[in-house]
């Protein structure tokens, strides 16, 4: 099935006509203005459901649309952009069956096809967000240029959030007048800043029986232009137990791409909320549906924008808390050449590396650059200047300034927000930490296999005496 993306006005007729061409095989996604299906909501429900995409567009929209963050693309999808104006169809992804495609179309619309060959990779120090942050907005281009070429970057974190490690010149503590490269859920206010929005917001909805498809959408998106919060921020929809296929309830689901959560009226009676409604618990067994369903789902987060309704829905709005991430990663052996594929990923994710000096230094040449490495010693290993040897675990200490070995360091980082790497040489089996307010993930690495014996030096063989020169006159005749 291919997914056939109209955008706007201008594309409608020549999608529309493959469709009529391939009647079993393709799906059209129409974009509107006004709405919430927009062109990034129409590519993406394509992008989701189909392997090959044909988007029906200006080549600088199409293309904006796959480089700009405003949607994930999905490994091995083909995407092809058709021009409205009927002259040509370029493949985006260097494939026989992305070109093979293009010729079909071509053949059915009489277009030419352009094959260009894979899209050059751009040059950009801070693409490691892309994974991290589901949408990676361009407000502005000066803070992607000043980092590309080394100059300052202010770092703005409105909301807490575990990033990778950023490059050096991209700090906190940058010049005012520096670009801003922004951690937010909310709008820019004057668009000049490169934003960073995690996808923490969860919406809480309460929808009656007499309310209309649109009327949660519609009410949620006057909430959310009055708030300056972010649409792309909203990483699901919550609501109480049956109401999850009410069709206010699906529809704004759909239009915003995003899982239904339903919670029993009795967890949610529980929780303590600003604005109860005694008539809403007699109706549903809970004075709360959308507030109360919004930190249901937020998992301990905090309730950003409180119940505001309509005739006929309600809407609340809630921020997720934001847990640290803990991986405990198994080296193996140490030789970068033995070490496991996830590894290197987690590496290469973590904003800080912990773990004993020898564990630190084998991986210190893989992390990206602006990692903060901690190494911690071995207990009794530090001296101070007299050369007595100071019994304790490290020199590690946490936030209340109690000495921690390699174990705690990592505990103490990810529990405040970072994204940490715990490694340890080995198959990394002996890192065990306690739960807490972090992701953990344990990486296994291949055994510390020990070096092979050292073979004793060969003995040299005595020196085979000098053979006579024979005689050559004759004389053995």
């Amino acid at each position: 099935m291919i997914g056939l993306v109209a955008i706007y006005g201008p594309g409608r007729p020549l999608a529309d006509e493959l469709q009529a061409r391939w009647p079993e095989s393709s799906h059209v996604y129409r974009a509107s203005r006004g709405n919430c299906f927009q062109a990034p909501e129409a590519m993406q429900c394509a992008l989701d459901r189909h392997r090959q995409v044909i988007a029906v567009g200006s080549l600088a929209t199409v293309v904006g649309l796959l480089t700009g963050g405003l949607v994930a693309r999905p490994r091995d999808t083909e995407v092809l952009c058709l021009d409205p104006g009927r002259r040509w169809i370029i493949p985006l992804a260097h494939t026989d069956s992305a070109e093979e495609l293009a010729h079909e179309v071509a053949a059915a619309l009489g277009v030419t096809p352009v094959l260009t060959g894979p899209l050059p990779a751009p040059e950009d120090p801070l693409a490691v967000l892309t994974p991290h942050a589901v949408r990676y907005q361009r407000g502005g281009a000066a803070a992607g240029q000043a980092a590309a070429e080394g100059r300052p970057v202010r770092l703005v974190a409105e909301v807490p959030y575990p990033l990778p490690a950023l490059p050096p010149n991209v700090r906190p503590d940058a010049p005012e007048d520096a670009p801003v490269l922004r951690i937010t859920d909310r709008e820019d206010p004057d668009g000049s800043d490169l934003l960073v929005v995690p996808r923490t917001l969860v919406v809480g909805i309460g929808a009656g029986s007499a309310a209309e498809p649109a009327d949660a959408m519609r009410l949620l998106t006057e909430v959310l232009k009055e708030t300056g919060h972010l649409r792309p921020a909203i990483a699901r929809v919550a609501t109480v137990a049956g109401k999850g296929d009410h069709p206010a309830v699906r529809w704004a689901a759909r239009c915003l791409n995003v899982p239904v959560d339903e919670h029993p009226a009795e967890e949610l009676a529980r929780l303590t909320v600003p604005n109860p409604s005694e008539a809403v618990g007699t109706a549903v067994g809970t004075a709360s549906v959308a507030e109360a369903a919004a930190l249901a789902s937020a998992g301990g987060g905090e309730l950003v924008v409180p119940k505001r309704k309509s005739a006929t829905a309600t809407v609340a709005i809630a921020r997720a808390a934001v847990r640290g991430r803990l991986a405990l990663v198994g080296l193996g052996p140490g030789d970068h050449d033995l070490l496991v594929p996830r590894a290197l990923t987690e590496l290469r994710r973590a904003s800080v590396v912990v773990g004993r000096p020898a564990a630190v230094e084998a991986v210190a040449g893989l992390l990206r650059p602006g990692t903060r490495q901690v190494a911690v010693p071995e207990p009794g290993s530090i001296r101070n200047t007299r050369g007595e040897v100071l019994d304790r675990a490290g020199v590690t200490t946490d936030g209340a300034g109690e000495a921690v070995d390699h174990l705690g360091a990592a505990v103490t980082l990810a529990a405040h927000g970072h994204a940490v790497a715990l490694v340890a040489l080995g198959d990394g089996a002996g890192l065990t930490v306690p739960p807490g307010a972090y992701e953990l993930h344990r990486v296994p690495g291949l055994p510390e296999t020990p070096k092979p014996p050292r073979l004793p030096e060969p003995r040299s063989l005595p020196e085979t005496p000098e053979t006579p020169d024979l005689p050559t006159d004759g004389a053995l005749a």
